[in-house]
C-alpha cells in the first residue's frame, strides 16, 4: 500500500497575538512573529490531502475557507476573497468533488469553515465536497452542537445541521472508521 500526502496551503488569517500566545510574554514570541498594527499576527491554514488512504482520496482539515461575508471576513483577519484551498488543490490537478473523504480534527470555523462554499450575497451557506464523507470526533460534534460560552464564536452556526442534511456524515466513536479502515487511528484529546 502506498499513500502519497501533499501539504496544501488555505485562506490566511491574522488574529491577536496575545489569544494566540496565552501566557507567553509578547516581548518573548514577538521576536518570532511581529504583529501588525492591531497586534495581529499572521496565520497559515494548511490542510493535508492525501492518495491511498484505505483507497480513498482524503483531504484532513479545510482551513478557515471563504465563507465570511466581508464584514466578519475583516473582523477575523482573513487575508483572501478567494477559496485558496481549492486554487491550491487544482494546482496538484484535485477538484472538491473527487475528494472521497474530509477529516476534522474539531469544528472550529478556523478548522471547518474550508467545507463551505465562498460566500456571495444572498446565498445561504453550502457544502463543497459533494461526495466526501465528513468525518469528526464524537466529543468535538457535541461541542459544536453545545459549544461553551468561551468559545461559541468559534463555530459556524449553520454547520452541524448542514453535515447531518448531507446524509454523510461519519461521527467518530472509536478508533478507526468504516471509510478510512486501519489506515487511520484516532484518539481523542482535549
Amino acid at each position: 500500500m502506498t499513500i502519497k500526502l501533499w501539504s496544501v496551503i488555505g485562506n490566511s488569517q491574522k488574529l491577536d497575538g496575545g489569544a494566540m500566545f496565552g501566557n507567553a510574554p509578547k516581548a518573548v514570541w514577538s521576536k518570532w512573529l511581529p504583529v501588525d498594527e492591531q497586534n495581529r499576527v499572521p496565520l497559515a491554514c494548511r490542510a493535508l490531502y492525501a492518495e491511498g488512504v484505505n483507497g480513498k482520496r482524503v483531504l484532513f482539515e479545510t482551513g478557515i475557507g471563504a465563507f465570511f461575508e466581508p464584514k466578519m471576513r475583516e473582523r477575523y483577519g482573513v487575508v483572501e476573497a478567494q477559496h485558496v484551498l481549492l486554487e491550491s488543490l487544482a494546482s496538484i490537478g484535485v477538484q472538491h468533488e473527487d475528494i472521497d473523504a474530509v477529516v476534522l480534527s474539531h469544528l472550529h470555523f478556523d478548522h471547518a469553515g474550508g467545507l463551505l462554499a465562498p460566500w456571495q450575497e444572498g446565498q445561504v451557506p453550502s457544502l463543497l465536497f459533494p461526495n466526501a464523507r465528513y468525518i469528526v470526533g464524537a466529543e468535538c460534534f457535541a461541542r459544536a452542537r453545545a459549544p461553551h460560552a468561551r468559545d461559541r464564536a468559534s463555530f459556524i452556526p449553520e454547520l452541524c445541521d448542514l453535515l447531518e442534511q448531507s446524509g454523510r456524515l461519519e461521527i467518530v466513536r472509536d478508533t478507526h472508521t468504516p471509510t478510512l479502515g486501519t489506515d487511520v487511528r484516532f484518539t481523542f484529546s482535549n
